[in-house]
């Protein structure tokens, strides 16, 4: 085996590490924006609900409803199951 062959195989070995590495990143990268839009979800909830002064039951169950799908974004974010 000469050095270019060698060099080679090094080359196709790093690349395809930095291909999965950069898969990976990308999927958590995904993760965060999913679960960045689910908090803001809840906040446009959480303020719609008071800008009236009073929280209905059904504004309640709209921040619930945001609430636990914020949640489980986050647990899918950090590798439990959702």
């Amino acid at each position: 085996m000469d050095v270019a062959t060698i060099i080679t195989l090094i080359i196709s070995a790093l690349t395809i590490f930095a291909g999965g590495a950069w898969f990976k990143a990308k999927g958590k990268l995904t993760q965060v924006k999913d679960l960045g839009k689910e908090a803001v979800d809840v906040l446009i909830a959480a303020v719609n609900a008071v800008e009236d002064n009073k929280i209905t039951q059904e504004e309640t169950e709209i921040i619930k409803k945001e609430a636990l799908e914020a949640a489980s974004a986050f647990k899918r974010l950090i590798g439990k199951t959702a």
